[in-house]
């Protein structure tokens, strides 16, 4: 039977390890404790983000899966496998499982822009349009909502709106103005004119 105590200081171990971004002695104290818990999902989705955090990105996705099939509703691991899928260009699996999240996890803000950049990405101005009202409503006044909100009216073919969006936050959020002026020549329906004259 393994050491209780041993198994307490190989946690104490990895949490010292993470707060200090220690992240191979992270690792190595993570799988120590999982061959000594195996079921503790808690444990598994924790060295998935040491795995991610290692550059180690397939590994955390397999293990985020194996512990979503033993542990459906454990929401955290369902939001990173999500991104996980998202970051690999997976689009279409990653919506699916943005959507399974926001099932029951319907008010997360950052799922709803994740949720709406697949849906353009996909063609889906309209289902990205409700995924952005509702994070809105939740974080009012958000550049990256806004942001994706002035690409899902260019992708719907609403140039006022969606000049009128980017122009706004161009003014408003100067840290996103490579990103306004790159959405703004590269929509899904053509581009939109640059006029310095609005942007400034």
């Amino acid at each position: 039977m393994p050491d209780r105590a041993g198994t307490d200081q190989l946690l104490r171990d990895a949490a010292a390890a993470i707060s200090a971004g220690d992240w191979r002695g992270a690792e190595t104290a993570l799988l120590t404790c999982l061959e000594r818990r195996a079921e503790d999902v808690s444990l598994a989705y924790n060295l998935a983000l040491v795995e991610k955090r290692l550059g180690k990105p397939a590994q955390a996705e397999q293990r985020l899966a194996r512990l979503l099939a033993t542990a459906p509703d454990h929401a955290n691991a369902r939001f990173e496998y999500a991104a996980s899928l998202m970051d690999r260009g997976a689009e279409t699996d990653a919506l699916g499982a943005f959507e399974t999240y926001l099932a029951a996890v319907p008010d997360d803000p950052d799922a709803r822009l994740n949720a709406a950049r697949l849906c353009l990405r996909l063609g889906r101005g309209k289902a990205a349009a409700v995924h952005l009202e509702l994070a809105e409503s939740v974080r009012p006044g958000d550049p990256a909502i806004r942001l994706g909100r002035a690409e899902t009216a260019r992708d719907l073919g609403e140039v006022d709106e969606a000049r009128n969006l980017f122009g706004a936050l161009y003014w408003d959020a100067p840290g996103l103005r490579p990103e306004i002026l790159k959405a703004m020549s590269q929509g899904a329906r053509g581009r939109l004119p640059l006029d310095r004259r609005r942007l400034g």
